[in-house]
């Protein structure tokens, strides 16, 4: 071999060899030689043309080498496990190799280079199982989930979608819309694609979604977000449908009973009462009672005892009726009494109550119902009994929070199941205004969802979030206007529906695309995105930041001696001392492996006042991650090196940022490890 190509052979940063036609090395150079954790090219030699000692993990190996060699006369992207000399770990490596022979055709030699490709192994490993996660969320989710790329075709489906083509979700994946509903069909689909796309931002739409299996597209709300990679390209858009068929029935039904019951209210010419149990004089009456008894306005809503206008031939059923109710023997309070006129005559009324507030015990604390006068209405007790009826059986079906506002905002009445959806108990919001009872944020939405149905008659898609004693529940809000008479003020039903579960669901998909899974840490797609605002930041404020590239000295062999388990611990523990090293303003990352990113940020408009911050916090780190680590009981002590390169605005790109503090970093190793350097 010449000197000049001895020279070369040596400098190559992989791995490279000469072998005889039997397969004994003659030549191998540095690399190779640090590959396989031996001291010479000599010991390495006898490492290979050992008799009983195979280098690879599977002896059969070898052969297969040498016989796909001699057969083509080379050999291609061969990959293998293979053992180090000193046998204390093993590697995954890629092989090329090529025959040499003389002008008869007969070997020569033959010569190749080995990679050592276990990181890119174990890159890979990671990858298929982060992918494996997000498929298993995916199907998870109980809607109709599918995410299409910028030409219609979609990337994947859950099984929900899957199911309603008639498919599975591997059919699906790489068709387009008009291989499964038509030209027609798809065309309306790209449209609204197209909506998103433009928009920017998430779209709501309410259409059918058609299926090759059923003639019936129902009614969709649709769910279409436009999707982009790190430079902000678009790259396809995310879509979710569910099935609101039986919210509409349930919105319609509520509308329809609410109508019902105010026609039967005036209809019937009743009074209205409410009852606090918890005093002796509770029992306020409405003006219409008032009236019905000869009495003025201004007694209305006086307290006063229950059952003292009764008359005492009467009193005894009637407390028989109340007395069954409060001790839950009777699902309302129903009697029939004559009550005392101001002119002294008796008046047959017809009283209608029921408990509408308890104790935490149950013990019944507040009752309301109504009065009417049947010495000439008797026949209308019947169409009054089914109404009720009607509306509680309609209130009990509704899954969702049901409330009633007026036009600016003031909580006019509340249903809910069991209350864990409210923030203060009905009472403690009856009367309030909405900005009054609940964050800013969901005061303004639902503000805005009352000026969009007072405007167009309904209102629907909105979301909001609560801090409720339960936790942090999101609610999608739909509301339309109630109908009212002439002067009478303006209402409006809304229902709240609970799509935190959903809600879940989407934030997770979010942070696996730009955090690590292991750590928890921005990944390199977030990590960039933040650089490339801490260079504008930093191009408008002139204060310079930095960046600075971490890799932990020895960290494979800590992978090798004692498991990748301990190593993952090592790389969560190694996560948890950066972020208590750096300010909250600042970030850290995980490229990968052992690599880590520390972004620092508004440092000084001065390079020495910001290089000395960047040293301060570089040597800070240096001493947190030089710590012991107690790993599976197992101690270990580890090092980081640190190249760091400082930025001013954006002269820069921030590949080439992060690329001047890859260059520092091995500098620092070249110092000895342990240390950091900057950017020359």
């Amino acid at each position: 071999m010449s000197d000049e190509l001895s020279s070369l052979f040596e400098l190559l940063p992989i791995g490279a060899y000469r072998a005889a036609p039997d397969g004994c090395l003659t030549h191998a150079n540095a690399a190779l030689v640090r590959m396989f954790r031996t001291r010479s090219a000599e010991d390495l030699q006898q490492y290979f043309s050992h008799p009983s000692v195979s280098p690879y993990v599977n002896p059969n190996r070898r052969q297969e080498f040498l016989a796909l060699l001699h057969q083509q006369g080379y050999v291609v992207d061969f990959q293998s496990e293979m053992r180090t000399v000193d046998g204390h770990g093993t590697l995954w490596v890629r092989e090329h190799a090529h025959l040499k022979r003389d002008v008869q055709g007969q070997v020569l030699y033959h010569e190749g280079t080995i990679e050592d490709i276990s990181d890119q192994r174990e890159a890979q490993k990671k990858l298929e199982e982060r992918e494996n996660l997000l498929q298993n969320l995916l199907q998870t989710i109980p809607d109709r989930v599918w995410l299409k790329d910028t030409e219609g075709v979609y990337l994947t489906c859950n099984n929900a979608f899957a199911h309603n083509l008639g498919a599975t979700q591997s059919q699906v994946v790489g068709t387009s819309d008009v291989d499964w509903v038509g030209p027609e069909n798809a065309a309306a689909f790209a449209a609204t694609d197209q909506m998103a796309s433009r928009a920017g931002t998430t779209v709501t739409l309410e259409e059918g979604m058609p299926s090759p299996l059923n003639d019936d597209a129902g009614l969709w709300e649709i769910v279409k977000t436009p999707m982009h990679d790190a430079h902000g390209r678009l790259i396809g858009v995310l879509g979710m449908a569910r099935d609101i068929r039986a919210r509409k029935k349930a919105e319609a039904l509520l509308r329809d009973t609410t109508e019902q019951l105010e026609l039967a209210i005036m209809s019937a010419d009743l009074g209205l009462w409410s009852h606090d149990l918890s005093v002796e004089r509770g029992y306020r009456m409405d003006t219409h009672t008032c009236r019905l008894l000869g009495r003025s306005d201004d007694e209305a809503q006086q307290a006063r005892p229950w059952g003292h206008l009764v008359h005492p031939d009467d009193l005894g059923h009637t407390l028989q009726a109340m007395r069954a109710h409060l001790e839950g023997r009777t699902a309302a309070y129903e009697a029939d009494y004559r009550a005392r006129h101001t002119d002294g005559r008796w008046i047959w009324l017809s009283s209608r109550g029921k408990v509408v507030q308890t104790t935490r015990d149950g013990t019944p604390q507040r009752m309301v119902g109504t009065v009417m006068d049947i010495t000439a209405r008797k026949g209308t007790e019947a169409q009054l009994q089914a109404t009720q009826a009607e509306l509680q059986a309609t209130l009990g079906a509704l899954p969702d929070l049901l409330i009633e506002f007026s036009a600016d905002g003031y909580y006019r009445a509340i249903h809910s199941h069991n209350g864990f959806d409210l923030v203060a108990p009905p009472d403690k919001l009856l009367g309030r205004r909405i900005d009054e009872m609940v964050t800013k944020d969901a005061a303004n939405i639902t503000l805005a969802a009352l000026a969009e149905a007072a405007q167009y008659g309904r209102s629907s898609g909105k979301q909001y979030s609560l801090e409720l004693p339960t936790g942090k529940h999101w609610f999608e809000l739909s509301m339309v206007r109630k109908p009212t008479a002439p002067g009478e003020e303006e209402r409006f039903i809304a229902i709240a529906r609970d799509i935190t579960e959903s809600k879940l669901s989407q934030e997770a998909i979010a942070h696996l695309a730009f955090h690590d899974s292991l750590t928890g840490l921005p990944n390199r797609r977030l990590m960039v995105e933040r650089l490339q605002s801490a260079m504008a930041h930093s191009k408008r404020q002139q204060q310079y930041g930095a960046v600075m590239f971490l890799d932990l000295d020895r960290f494979k062999q800590l992978n090798d001696r004692h498991g990748h388990d301990t190593g993952d611990l090592l790389l969560q523990e190694v996560a948890r001392r950066l972020q208590q090293s750096v300010r909250a303003v600042d970030t850290v990352a995980r490229l990968g492996g052992d690599e880590f990113i520390v972004l620092l940020q508004a440092l000084s408009n001065s390079p020495a006042d910001a290089q000395m911050h960047a040293t301060a916090v570089g040597y800070k780190i240096l001493s947190a991650l030089g710590e012991a680590y107690l790993l599976n009981e197992v101690t270990h002590h580890t090092t980081p090196s640190i190249g760091i390169a400082l930025f001013m605005g954006e002269e820069l790109s921030h590949q080439e940022i992060i690329r001047r503090a890859d260059a520092a970093m091995y500098q620092a190793k070249a110092q000895g490890r342990n240390s950091l350097a900057f950017f020359a």
